[in-house]
C-alpha cells in the first residue's frame, strides 16, 4: 500500500527544542513481542512521509520483523491527537489497552510500545496559557504511561520492559518569528514541554527517542517546513525508526 499520505500542517513554537543528553538506559533491549503498539500524534501515524508504510511506525515494525517474523503492528496513532484527547473515553488509550487485553487473551506478549505525544499540546497552549499546557500535558502522560503499564500486569509484563517516548521538534529554527507567527499563532511561548516528558518518562522508567536533538539544525531538511507543513519527510521518518532501533537495543541482522 503506498497511496499519498500527507496532510495540512500542524505546527510547534520553537521554544519547544531543548538540549539535554540522551539518558542512559538498561543495555538489555527492549521486549519484542508479537504485538507492537504505535501510539500517538500524526507523526507516529506517519503524516509527512510519501506512502502509508513509510511512516515511522511502521518503518520500525517493519525492520523488527527481521527478528520476528510474525509480529503484528496495532496502529491506533490518530493525526491531531493531544495527551487530553488520548485520554477521552473511547479514545485511543482505550483501544491500546483493549488491544493488550486481547494480546493476553491470545497469549502473545507485547512489545515494543512506541509513543509520540505532546506536538499538539503545544501547537494550542495559548488557549490555555503556557503554564497550565505544560502542567496539563505532565499529568496526562504521567496518566497515559501508568495505565499502559496497568494493562500489561495481567500479561506479566512491566512498561519500563517495553516502551519508549518521543520528545518534540523545532520545525521552525530556521525560518523568520514572522513567519512563524502566521503559521502557529497558538503555540507555547516558552520551553520546559521536553523536560516533562523527560521527566514523566524516567519515572516510569521509559526510554526516551530524542527526536528533539535528531531534528536541531536540520529542520529545512527533515521536514516539510518550507511548505507550511510541519512534518518529517520521508527522511525523517527514516531518521526517527532508526533512532527507536538505537534506542531499542535490537540488533538487526
Amino acid at each position: 500500500m503506498c497511496g499519498e499520505y500527507r496532510r495540512a500542517p500542524i505546527y510547534f513554537r520553537s521554544a519547544v527544542a531543548e538540549h539535554f543528553a540522551s539518558p542512559l538506559f538498561d543495555s538489555a533491549p527492549l521486549h519484542l513481542g508479537e504485538v507492537m503498539l504505535g501510539l500517538g500524534d500524526s507523526i507516529a501515524a506517519g503524516i509527512g512521509a510519501g506512502c502509508v508504510d513509510e511512516g515511522c511506525m511502521r518503518l520500525l515494525a517493519g525492520r523488527l520483523r527481521a527478528l520476528n517474523p510474525e509480529l503484528e503492528l496495532a496502529h491506533l496513532a490518530i493525526p491531531s491527537e493531544s495527551s487530553a484527547s488520548m485520554l477521552a473515553p473511547g479514545g485511543q488509550l482505550e483501544r491500546a489497552e483493549q488491544a493488550v487485553a486481547e494480546a493476553v487473551r491470545r497469549g502473545h506478549s507485547v512489545g515494543p510500545v512506541a509513543l509520540s505525544i505532546g506536538g499538539n499540546d503545544v501547537m494550542e497552549a495559548a488557549l490555555v496559557g503556557d503554564d497550565e499546557a505544560l502542567r496539563t500535558l505532565e499529568e496526562n502522560l504521567a496518566a497515559i504511561l501508568r495505565r499502559l503499564d496497568a494493562a500489561l500486569r495481567p500479561g506479566g509484563q512491566r512498561l519500563a520492559e517495553v516502551a519508549a517516548v518521543q520528545t518534540v521538534y523545532n520545525p521552525f529554527e530556521a525560518l523568520p518569528a514572522d513567519d512563524c507567527d502566521l503559521m502557529a499563532p497558538r503555540r507555547a511561548s516558552r520551553g520546559g514541554f521536553n523536560a516533562a516528558i523527560r521527566r514523566v518518562a524516567q519515572n516510569m522508567g521509559v526510554r526516551i527517542v530524542d527526536v528533539s536533538s535528531l531534528f536541531r539544525g536540520r529542520s529545512l531538511e527533515l521536514t516539510w517546513v518550507r511548505t507550511g507543513d510541519m512534518h518529517p519527510t520521508g527522511e525523517g521518518h527514516e531518521l526517527i525508526a532508526e533512532e527507536y532501533l538505537r534506542v531499542g537495543g535490537w540488533s538487526l541482522p
